[in-house]
C-alpha cells in the first residue's frame, strides 16, 4: 500500500478570513512541490494555473452554496485534489487503465455526480481527455460550468440532469461518492462501450455487490489501495475497477 505524502505547512493563525485569491494562492503553494511525483500532471504546465483558478471559484461559490465542507480552507481543497488525482495516477502507473496513449483528446470520460468538481474537474484539468460531468443539482451544475470556464478548460461538458439518462460509448466512468452501487453499475453499463472501465473511488475495505456487477455485464478488475495524509491523520482509500463486457 502506498502512502501519498503531500507537503503542507501549518498555517499561522489568521486575523481575517482569506479572500478567494488568497485561498487559491495557498492551494497552489501547497500542491506545487508534489507535481514531479504525480505522473499524469508532471508534464502538464497548465495544471497549477488551472487548479489555482478552480480553488478561487470554489471559494467564491462555497461562500453562498453548499458545495463541499470547508471551501475556504486551502489544505482541505488540496486534500481533495490529491484524492481526485492519485487513483488515476496509480491506475496508469500500474496499467489498470488501458486507454489510448497519453489520454489523447478522443478519449471520453464520464464522471457521475460531479458535485464540487472532485474528481471530474480535476481529472479534466490534468488530462487531454474529453470529460463529461453529470450533476443533477442545478446550482452545483452551475458551479461546474462557471469553474470550467474560469479554468480555461475546453475538454469539459456539463450535463445538468440525471446520470440514468446518459447513454454513449465512454472509455472510462468515474464516481467518487458511491451511494446505490447497484444502480451505478447499471448506469455505467449503458454509458461504457465493451471493454470500457468503471472506476470507483472508495474507502479502504468497502465492499460492492458482485452479483450486481455481474448482472450489469461487468468483470471484476483490480483494487488499488492507497493512503493519503490529511493533516495529522492517515486516510486509507482504494480505487476499484470493473471492465464492461
Amino acid at each position: 500500500m502506498r502512502i501519498v505524502k503531500h507537503p503542507h505547512k501549518k498555517p499561522p493563525p489568521k486575523k481575517h478570513r482569506l479572500s478567494p485569491e488568497e485561498i487559491a494562492a495557498e492551494v497552489r503553494e501547497e500542491f506545487a512541490p508534489a507535481i514531479p511525483g504525480i505522473g499524469v500532471v508532471a508534464r502538464n504546465p497548465a495544471f497549477l494555473d488551472r487548479i489555482e483558478r478552480f480553488a478561487a471559484t470554489l471559494a467564491k461559490w462555497g461562500a453562498k452554496t453548499n458545495l463541499t465542507a470547508n471551501p475556504g480552507d486551502p489544505t482541505e481543497i488540496v486534500f481533495h485534489i490529491f484524492d481526485s488525482l492519485i487513483p488515476i495516477a496509480l491506475a496508469v502507473e500500474q496499467k489498470a487503465i488501458r486507454l489510448r496513449p497519453a489520454f489523447e483528446r478522443d478519449t471520453r470520460i464520464l464522471d457521475i455526480g460531479s458535485g464540487a468538481g472532485f474528481p471530474g474537474l480535476i481529472i479534466a484539468a490534468a488530462l487531454k481527455a474529453h470529460v463529461t460531468l453529470v450533476e443533477s443539482r442545478r446550482k452545483r451544475a452551475g458551479f461546474l460550468e462557471d469553474a470550467s470556464i474560469e479554468m480555461g478548460l475546453r475538454n469539459v461538458q456539463v450535463i445538468a440532469g440525471r446520470a440514468e439518462e446518459i447513454a454513449g460509448r465512454f472509455d472510462l466512468v468515474t464516481a467518487r461518492a458511491v451511494g446505490d452501487a447497484r444502480g451505478l453499475f447499471n448506469i455505467a453499463a449503458r454509458a461504457l462501450h465493451p471493454g470500457g472501465m468503471l472506476m470507483l473511488y472508495a474507502s479502504a475495505g468497502q465492499r460492492f455487490d458482485a452479483k450486481a456487477a455481474e448482472a450489469a455485464s461487468f468483470d471484476a478488475g483490480p483494487t488499488i489501495p492507497y493512503e493519503l495524509r490529511h493533516r495529522r491523520e492517515v486516510v486509507p482509500r482504494a480505487a476499484v475497477f470493473w471492465t464492461r463486457r
